[in-house]
């Protein structure tokens, strides 16, 4: 049956999914809950062998849902194919495993629908989960309000854009191997003088990896993207820098045990900066501690991943 009673905008929300059927119900619902409808909703679905697409088509009644389906597309390949059938200029943009706030479609695409002149809008998400692994996620994640929004690289899972400005820089790139589009797509995008603005107020929530194993493979995948889309450079030569000099003093302080006092003291005041730029002053001390063991944690795994990203990038170039 035809929704009537809310207002349908000009904009077409698109998504990937891959095996997502525990979490497509609260998605739909989310979307039906919407303070705006998006004029239609296009799936892009890779492949799932749960019940995802079946769960899509029973769960749509009164949602201007189309689902298309091919196997092994990436989660780019997915954006691509899904922007590329949506019947509007403006997309939103978000992840199947995100729960939208009422108003995040319409303060999402706001600015786009406004102002010709704008060509994405950065949205906000905040991170969900009862483990202390998620909660500690939470507590190494910058939040919303510490993010400077002159530079903040927005997360396809609360985004909006033009199909035009998306073409324009070439769409999602989908020769990366899991991660790392939308960052590689919001340089380009920025490179090339587009205009972007922010409404951190945009929210998804965001449930984060339960267990230490899947935290560790998020975060490698992330660097593993970001090598191979050569992205974000200066920020994993700052890591390298970092933790090489540490190592380098530890090392020393083989031979004399005096310089060992400076990674600790190092370490000391990275925390109390960490500790003043995230605001924990909201978390136990335990937390604390837990967060910043994550930050670290993040760096040198996405580290590792952005090398093996690297090197995979002078693989397929060399062929």
């Amino acid at each position: 049956m035809e929704m009537t009673t809310t207002e349908r905008i000009p904009v077409s929300l698109i998504l990937t999914t891959l095996n997502e059927a525990k979490v497509m119900p609260l998605f739909l619902d989310g979307v039906r809950a919407s303070t705006v409808q998006p004029d239609d909703i296009v799936i892009c679905d890779g492949g799932s062998t749960d019940d995802t697409v079946n769960i899509i088509r029973q769960r749509s009644d009164g949602l201007p849902v189309t689902v298309l389906v091919e196997h092994g597309a990436t989660i780019a390949r997915g954006r691509n194919i899904a922007a590329a059938q949506a019947r509007n200029d403006i997309l939103a943009i978000t992840d199947a495993g995100c729960r939208i706030e009422p108003d995040w479609l319409r303060r999402i695409t706001e600015p786009l629908l406004a102002d010709e002149s704008i060509d994405a809008v950065g949205g906000g998400y905040a991170l969900e989960g009862e483990t202390r692994v998620q909660r500690w996620t939470a507590v190494s994640t910058l939040p919303m309000y510490k993010q400077n929004s002159a530079n903040f690289l927005p997360s396809s899972r609360s985004f909006a854009l033009r199909r035009e400005a998306l073409l324009r820089a070439g769409g999602y790139q989908e020769e990366l191997s899991f991660a790392g589009e939308d960052t590689a797509l919001c340089l380009r995008m920025r490179k090339m003088g587009m205009r972007f603005v922010t409404r951190f107020d945009a929210l998804v929530h965001w449930e984060t990896r339960p267990t230490l194993r899947a935290f560790i493979k998020q975060y490698y995948f992330y660097g593993l993207g970001d090598g191979e889309a050569r992205s974000l450079s200066w920020r994993y030569r700052r890591i390298a820098l970092k933790w090489f000099t540490a190592l380098a003093l530890i090392i020393a302080s083989v031979f004399e045990g005096r310089l060992l006092l400076l990674p600790i003291a190092g370490l000391v005041l990275f925390f109390f900066h960490i500790q003043r730029a995230f605001d924990w002053k909201r978390y136990a001390v335990l937390d604390r501690l837990g967060g910043f063991l994550f930050v670290m944690l993040k760096e040198g795994v996405s580290f590792i991943g952005y090398i093996a990203g690297r090197l995979n990038f002078r693989k397929r170039n060399a062929r």
